[in-house]
């Protein structure tokens, strides 16, 4: 007999170790919420460039040459260039917006700037049946006057933003959803190119791996597969 109150009523799920990609509809907001790396409690961000997200702020939010001497934007400086989708073409602030967790904004770019776009790309499911990798793309766009401005041995700006993402993201766990990788074992698209708008900015592109694993469990864990091929390990 049925359950009435299965999620699945009227039919059955049968295959109970498969993953439901539960939870990753939160992921662009943590993902942008990781990049913007705010004060939480007892953690307050270290303004220290050995810290990728350090960098990557002061390369995103200072113009001008040798933005790692500058100091880490505060919570408030950088808040003010995220973008705001009610106020898509009005950016607080002449630095307009830096961080967008979208593929595109038809804004008005009235000066240089540079700006990462953040944004989910393709899902490809895993051969095994028990995992699913989805893209993470990062635009890093700054205009041309800027990306070879730094004034310092890292000459690119933009390929500077790229190493501190990878560096922020490789290998890292999102609060137990999956893991970050840069990997085409994992994802086909994996790995960076060079862009530009057709206009005056260029940059670069970078696709990173998001690797969810099974997220629910069956009843006999008897049943369950092995993690691997490994006889001793099942996968819940």
């Amino acid at each position: 007999m049925i359950d009435v109150n299965s999620k699945y009523y009227p039919y059955i799920k049968s295959q109970e170790a498969f993953y439901t990609l539960s939870g990753t509809e939160f992921l662009p907001r943590k993902i942008c919420n990781y990049i913007i790396d705010a004060p939480n409690g007892e953690y307050t961000p270290k303004d220290d460039n050995n810290y990728p997200r350090c960098k990557l702020w002061k390369y995103l939010y200072y113009d001008g040459a040798k933005p790692l001497n500058n100091a880490l934007p505060t919570i408030e400086q950088k808040m003010s260039v995220v973008f705001d989708p009610d106020a898509p073409e009005n950016p607080p602030t002449d630095k307009g917006y830096r961080l967008i967790p979208q593929i595109y904004t038809k804004q008005s770019q009235t000066v240089g700037q540079t700006r990462i776009h953040v944004y989910m790309g393709r899902s490809v499911p895993s051969r095994d049946d028990l995992s699913v990798c989805i893209a993470v793309i990062f635009d890093i766009y700054t205009h041309y006057k800027y990306e070879l401005n730094t004034k310092t041995d890292e000459y690119s700006r933009c390929f500077a933003i790229e190493q501190a993402i990878i560096e922020a993201f490789h290998g890292v766990n999102m609060d137990g959803v999956g893991t970050f990788f840069l990997s085409k074992s994992k994802h086909p698209d994996c790995g960076s190119n060079v862009i530009f708008d057709g206009d005056t900015n260029v940059g670069r592109r970078l696709t990173m791996a998001f690797e969810i694993a099974t997220t629910e469990s069956g009843r006999d864990y008897d049943n369950l597969p092995f993690f691997n091929g490994e006889p001793n390990i099942r996968t819940i």
